[in-house]
């Protein structure tokens, strides 16, 4: 069983979107911009506890009450010896035929003028053309006999989950618990009994006694007894962490634990259900209360658990998605309407051991609204130093440095198109050597051809790779370069980040770096003399590189 897309209409900040979805999902994207609303709908088809409350005029976009609130759910069951497609197919009965491979899911809701309340109406069928109305009983649907929500927001109340679940997760049916439960009833009426023996007791019983029979002696006196009753053997207990080689009880006081504790808690709960239903993980801000190597642990149970097989999470965090495989990207941003862009990733099989650093970049670029993309930690130390200096607060105005350890653009390009985030990329003029060649080729026109997805630069050939042919090389398809830079957001440095530095900085490089030769003194040890570099230049020299053609990336993406 495979989720495939959703659409609502006329539901909140949601007009009318339609976003591609898969079976586990991580929504992304600014404050108040419907992540949480997505949800809903979600929980709306799903939920029965939810949907059981019907919608008010707020629940209508822009509070139109006039159009209904409609959203529709589709999944494919085109694998049919997958056991949830069979669950799916079992209770559909007549509303589906055996050459049917997608399942459709329909609410609608229109609103009662009244009676101050939509209810809604659920239809599911193979043909989103003719569908049934789904069989009702009470607030219940016969779908609620197939899903079963977990919805976990991000303040968990971890007293009350475990509360209100006490009887499912902890059940006392072993035969010698008769006896144990005869020692806590005894354990009861000797406590009634001694409470009952206290002096107290007993003096009050000595006065109130005659004082009863002032007004009528019948032979009769006042006891006074304890009627203390277990009610509920569980209504009391309370969950306490203990530290290992250690017998005292911590109450679970911080955030953080409480939320641990409480993912361990849904669960034991999903288990109860998971033979019978299909259960949906809707996951709201896990990372709230967790210190960052506890949103990495959870991400590894969040992605790599085979438990969480249906999953919805909304996250700002990049951590959260550290072991993220297999996963549908998914961004909701405000264009004239709220929109959505989605692109389902797969870590590439050559990134399989290094999944979380290929994830750590990557990550940290779809939180951000524009995205440069340079080849090392030499262009990310420098451009961030004067992007600061332009623009303190360039990050949070979108803006993210991206160093790809390389020169490996096109997965990043790719995926950010997906999501439609703009990307601009700054990448070395480099020649180099095939194998069993003799001339070296122009390696970096190829790489933005690469980029582009097709022949946009020549490839010429030079004898040798020196700093002269790779200006000859630029300064004869700069028309071409301009236009890539216009139109594609490729920006080729003219050589590379030290000698196009070198260009518009020269004395000065002499100067900080105690040097004659500059590029020669950057290119050894490049990150720590970059490192020295950035503490030494000054806000002077950073709008000198930011106003210069060579680095016009850096106006490009302040943009």
């Amino acid at each position: 069983m495979k989720f495939e897309k959703i659409s609502i209409r006329n539901f909140r900040n949601f007009e009318n979107i339609e976003i591609a979805i898969s079976n586990k999902n991580i929504f992304f994207g600014l404050n108040d911009i419907g992540k949480t609303n997505f949800l809903y709908a979600m929980r709306y088809v799903f939920d029965k506890d939810i949907r059981k409350n019907g919608f008010l005029d707020s629940d209508f976009h822009k509070k139109n009450v006039e159009t209904p609130i409609e959203i529709t759910v589709t999944v494919d069951i085109s694998d049919t010896d997958d056991s949830d497609s069979q669950k799916l197919r079992a209770q559909l009965k007549g509303a589906i035929l055996s050459q049917h491979t997608k399942v459709f899911i329909k609410l609608v809701a229109k609103y009662n003028v009244q009676e101050l309340v939509a209810m809604p109406i659920l239809y599911w069928g193979g043909s989103l053309d003719h569908l049934y109305e789904i069989k009702q009983r009470g607030y219940r649907y016969d779908i609620d006999y197939i899903f079963n929500v977990i919805y976990i927001d991000s303040y968990v109340d971890l007293h009350g989950l475990f509360k209100k679940n006490i009887a499912t997760l902890i059940k006392s049916d072993d035969v010698a618990d008769d006896d144990t439960l005869k020692h806590i009833q005894a354990a009861v009426d000797q406590l009634n009994t001694n409470i009952s023996n206290l002096s107290g007791v007993k003096e009050f019983e000595g006065k109130i006694t005659p004082e009863y029979q002032k007004f009528r002696s019948e032979g009769v006196s006042i006891s006074v007894k304890s009627e203390i009753a277990v009610k509920g053997l569980y209504s009391n207990i309370v969950p306490y962490i203990k530290q290992t080689d250690d017998e005292n009880l911590y109450p679970t006081a911080g955030e953080g634990r409480k939320k641990l504790l409480a993912y361990s808690i849904y669960d034991l709960l999903s288990a109860e259900n998971e033979e019978l239903k299909i259960n949906l993980f809707l996951i709201e801000e896990p990372e709230n209360h967790l210190h960052k190597s506890l949103q990495i642990a959870l991400s590894q149970i969040l992605f790599a658990n085979g438990k969480y097989s249906y999953l919805f999470v909304t996250t700002h965090s990049p951590f959260v998605l550290y072991d993220m495989d297999g996963v549908s990207l998914i961004r909701i941003f405000h264009g004239p309407s709220i929109d959505s862009a989605s692109y389902f990733y797969q870590v590439p099989a050559n990134f399989e051991k290094n999944r979380k650093m290929l994830n750590r970049y990557l990550a940290e670029a779809i939180f951000a609204n524009k995205v440069l993309l340079v080849e090392g930690p030499s262009e990310l130390l420098l451009f961030e130093r004067v992007l600061s200096t332009i623009n303190p607060f360039y990050e949070v105005d979108g803006i993210y440095i991206l160093s790809v350890e390389g020169v490996g653009f096109s997965q990043y390009c790719k995926i950010l198109n997906a999501l439609k985030i703009k990307w601009i990329v700054k990448t070395d003029n480099d020649l180099r050597r095939p194998r069993g060649k003799s001339d070296y080729v122009a390696y970096g026109f190829q790489r933005c051809n690469k980029i582009i997805g097709k022949e946009t630069l020549p490839i010429q050939s030079y004898p040798d790779d020196s700093i002269a042919n790779k200006r000859t090389l630029y300064a004869e398809n700069k028309e071409a370069l301009d236009d890539i830079r216009a139109n594609c957001g490729i920006f080729l440095f003219v050589v590379d980040l030290e000698n196009d530095l070198d260009e518009v900085l020269h004395n000065n490089l002499c100067e900080y770096l105690d040097t004659s030769d500059p590029v020669a003194y950057l290119q050894k040890a490049k990150h720590f003399h970059m490192a020295d570099l950035v503490e030494a230049i000054t806000d002077v020299d950073c709008r000198t590189i930011f106003g210069h053609y060579n680095f016009a990336c850096l106006e490009e993406i302040t943009k």
